[in-house]
C-alpha cells in the first residue's frame, strides 16, 4: 500500500469510527473494522510520519472506547498520549480528543478498572455516608480501618469522592511486622474476612493481595494491607518504608465514625501521588509494574483463599 492508499485508507475508517463514536451507535461488522485499523499500525509507523501515526492512535483509542475494550490498557495508553501531547505542545488537541472520549462513553467512564458509572454519575456524597454502616462487619474485627488512596485524596482535596473515581480503597493496619512477615499477617486476616462473610469471593480468583467488601452500595469498596517497620509505615502497593509512623498515628475518625484518617492526610498524599496531588488528574494511572518489584516478597504469596 502507497502512502497515499494509507493516507486514504485511515482517512475512511476515522470518519467511521468518530461518526459512530459521537453518535453512540454500533459500529457494523465491529471485529472487521477493528482488524482494519490494527492492520494500518505497523505501515503508518514505518512511514516515520508523527502526524499520521496520531490520527491512527486517536482512531484505535476511540474505537477500543467505544468497543469497551481492554480498559486498563486503553487507559494507560490515553495517558501517555496526555504526556506526549503536552511534550509537544499540543494540549489543546488531546483535551478536545478526550472530551470526544468522554462523550463517546458517557453515561461511564474509563478507568484502569473498567467501563464504568463513576461517583460523578452516582451520588457520592450518600455512598460515603453510607460507608460507615456498610464496613461494620469489617470494623467488628478490630484492625483499623483507614480511608486511602483516592478516596483520601478526593476527601483532602474536594470535600468528597472525586466525580472521576468509581471505588473506595481503605488500608488496613495490621500491626508491627516485615514486608516478608505481612503476607501471613494478612491472609490470616482474609480468614477471618470470610469467616464473617465480608468478602466478595468472586474477586479472590485474582492472586492479589487486594480484597472487596461485599456490600449494598453498588461499588468497590477496596481492602489493602498496611503495617510499621521500625518506626516507618507502609502501605501496599503505594509506599514501602517510605513514611515515618507519625505521619500516620494517632489515626484520626472520619466524622467522629469508625473509618479512621492518618493523622497528616497530605503527606500520605504526597508520597502516594507526587508533590502535585492537589491538581486533579483524570488519567491518574499508576506504575504496577514498579509496585509488584518493590513488593514482591509479599506477592509470591497465596491470596485466593484457598
Amino acid at each position: 500500500m502507497t502512502e497515499a492508499e494509507l493516507i486514504k485508507e485511515l482517512a475512511s475508517l476515522r470518519e467511521h469510527v468518530f461518526t459512530h463514536a459521537a453518535a453512540q451507535t454500533a459500529l457494523p461488522r465491529p471485529r472487521k473494522t477493528r482488524l482494519a485499523v490494527e492492520a494500518l499500525k505497523d505501515p503508518i509507523m514505518r512511514l516515520e510520519n508523527q502526524s499520521l501515526y496520531d490520527d491512527w492512535e486517536e482512531t484505535f483509542l476511540l474505537l477500543c472506547c467505544h468497543r469497551r475494550l481492554k480498559p486498563a490498557r486503553t487507559h494507560g495508553r490515553l495517558k501517555h498520549m496526555e504526556i506526549r501531547y503536552a511534550e509537544q505542545g499540543m494540549e489543546a488537541r488531546f483535551a478536545s480528543f478526550f472530551e470526544r472520549v468522554k462523550q463517546t462513553l458517557h453515561p461511564d467512564y474509563i478507568t484502569p478498572h473498567g467501563y464504568n458509572r463513576t461517583f460523578g454519575e452516582k451520588a457520592g456524597d450518600d455512598i460515603f455516608s453510607k460507608l460507615d454502616a456498610e464496613l461494620e462487619p469489617v470494623i467488628r474485627l478490630g484492625k483499623p480501618i483507614i480511608l486511602y488512596a483516592g478516596a483520601l485524596l478526593g476527601l483532602v482535596r474536594e470535600g468528597g469522592l472525586i466525580g472521576h473515581d468509581d471505588d473506595v480503597d481503605f488500608a488496613v493496619h495490621l500491626g508491627e511486622s516485615t514486608l516478608e512477615g505481612v503476607a501471613e499477617k494478612w491472609i490470616d486476616y482474609q480468614r477471618e474476612l470470610l469467616a464473617n462473610e465480608c468478602l466478595d469471593t468472586n474477586s479472590l480468583k485474582r492472586n492479589i493481595p487486594i480484597f472487596k467488601v461485599k456490600n449494598n452500595l453498588g461499588i468497590d469498596i477496596d481492602l489493602f494491607p498496611a503495617w510499621t517497620e521500625n518506626g516507618r509505615f507502609s502501605v501496599y502497593p503505594y509506599s514501602l518504608n517510605d513514611l515515618p509512623e507519625s505521619a500516620i498515628f494517632p489515626l484520626k475518625s472520619l466524622n467522629g465514625g469508625e473509618i479512621m484518617l492518618p493523622q497528616d492526610a497530605p503527606a500520605l498524599l504526597a508520597q502516594s501521588y507526587g508533590e502535585n496531588w492537589r491538581i486533579p488528574d483524570p488519567l491518574f494511572h499508576f506504575r504496577w509494574r514498579t509496585a509488584r518489584r518493590k513488593f514482591a516478597p509479599m506477592l509470591r504469596h497465596d491470596f485466593t483463599g484457598g
